[in-house]
């Protein structure tokens, strides 16, 4: 009896469905479109896109109203939108809008109808601001059972990427008017700082992203430097291509001695940026005279796109002047030295192996000088371990001048400047240790961070 009334109810059912009276549920009305990609640089502007198409789920009455809103962009004021093969069209007004209202639309549930103006596959908007991220266009209408939609119409991106991180240059404190000479490459991506003599670099490296339905093939980017040091006397900068015999990139530099410059970077569209391989450096080249000051050199903005697309937000830090390495403060050196009553005189420094001792002096006193100890006049001598040395000061003692027998029997106050990556307090230590009358003397000593130091006295105690 059961399977009897199971089968008639399933015979029922496929009566009915075959008279159309259950059906799939309708997927709705949908906005298809070809998303592509415009450069923020390149606006505002009138930008032509692929037409999107309208795809009904519903037909229309003839009091049907269909509403187009763009979310990002306004349609152009004046222009015509068909909704083409429904025989309806809007103008958009002026000042600009970003909704437009068709009626009168010969729509069936089953067209494919391309919203259009200008030509039968393009859709003009016009994009008054930067700040956007996508520019979205949604369709509402107030037919019964009706559903809305919405699809992305471009993607707004920046094309021009700016890579310029800080970098420290580092000044000798030997000299206070020279910078240590850095050991990496001219110009980016190798840690992208050198500095010799009285000048420091830092570089910016400039990239154009490519693909794009609409970008800009030329820019001029002004950059503006503050905060810089009253040391510096000019500045200049090059660019150096990655393609071989590619030098069409140029840049200028005003650069007033306030404290503050603008660097125009010129960007042709037969450049490096905007030609493979897309990309050129910028090294901006800062001289100093007389001696170096410390401080660190900011950059405040970059404009481009026709002075007007800002590419910084906010100040940001470029090249820092800083007294570089860590000093080694002997306060009573002992060496034997023409007869004097010391024995022996030893200075222990222990220092990562990109670490070097730039050079040495005596404290107060302008008429004694010293060589920087090297394995080559016998004054510096390794212990065995690694990265452990001692200065024989009984073989530096006879290469200094300006100081007497007496004066290294007395106690000499030395200075030993060490240089390089990671030439720091945490890094180094040191120990100082003299023999005279049978005895053994430990002097005291002291490791600082050069940085620490007022940068026209080399050493303050």
């Amino acid at each position: 009896m059961r399977k009897i009334k199971s089968t008639a109810l399933l015979s029922a059912f496929v009566a009915v469905a075959s008279l159309g009276v259950i059906s799939h549920e309708a997927h709705g009305t949908t906005l298809t479109s070809t998303s592509n990609t415009i450069a923020k640089e390149a606006i505002p502007a009138s930008v032509t896109l692929p037409a999107p198409v309208l795809n009904p789920s519903v037909a229309y009455s003839s009091s049907a109203l269909l509403t187009l809103t763009l979310s990002g962009a306004d349609f152009v004021p004046g222009a015509s939108y068909t909704i083409g093969g429904a025989n309806c069209s809007a103008t958009a007004p002026s000042p600009a809008v970003s909704t437009l209202s068709f009626s009168g639309c010969s729509i069936t549930a089953s067209g494919s109808y391309p919203i259009e103006n200008s030509s039968a596959t393009t859709f003009s908007v016009t994009v008054p601001q930067q700040g956007i991220n996508l520019i979205a266009l949604s369709y509402t209408s107030n037919v019964n059972n009706d559903t809305t939609s919405s699809v992305t119409l471009a993607l707004v991106e920046q094309q021009l990427s700016l890579l310029y991180p800080p970098a420290t240059a580092y000044i000798n404190p030997a000299s206070l008017s020279t910078f240590l000479l850095a050991s990496n490459y001219y110009g980016f991506p190798y840690n992208q700082v050198i500095s010799a003599g009285p000048n420091a670099y830092n570089s910016m490296m400039i990239s154009s992203s490519t693909g794009f339905y609409l970008s800009i093939t030329s820019d001029t980017l002004n950059v503006v430097f503050n905060n810089i040091p009253s040391s510096v006397a000019s500045i200049s900068t090059v660019f150096y291509s990655w393609v071989y015999g590619n030098y069409s990139d140029t840049a200028s530099v005003n650069y007033t001695i306030t404290g503050s410059a603008t660097a125009s970077l010129t960007l042709p569209n037969a450049g490096a940026v905007f030609s493979p391989p897309h990309s050129d450096t910028a090294t901006f080249i800062f001289y100093n005279s007389g001696p170096i000051q410390t401080g660190t050199i900011y950059i405040s903005s970059i404009i481009g796109a026709a002075g007007i697309y800002p590419y910084l937000s906010s100040s940001t830090q470029f090249l820092t002047f800083a007294v570089g390495g860590t000093q080694i403060y002997v306060p009573d050196a002992l060496a034997p030295y023409d007869g004097n009553a010391i024995t022996s005189g030893y200075i222990t420094i222990s220092m990562p192996s990109d670490t070097s001792i730039a050079s040495i002096s005596v404290l107060n006193n302008p008429s004694a000088s010293c060589p920087v100890p090297t394995l080559a006049n016998g004054a510096l001598q390794p212990t065995g371990s690694t990265g452990v040395y001692y200065i024989d000061l009984s073989k530096l003692a006879p290469l200094c001048t300006g100081l007497s027998a007496s004066a290294w029997q007395s106690g000499v106050p030395l200075v030993i400047f060490v240089s390089g990556k990671d030439a720091t307090p945490t890094n180094i230590t040191a120990d100082a240790y003299a023999t005279f009358n049978g005895m053994l003397k430990r002097i005291p000593v002291n490791v600082l961070n050069i940085s620490t130091v007022n940068t026209n006295t080399p050493f303050s105690y």
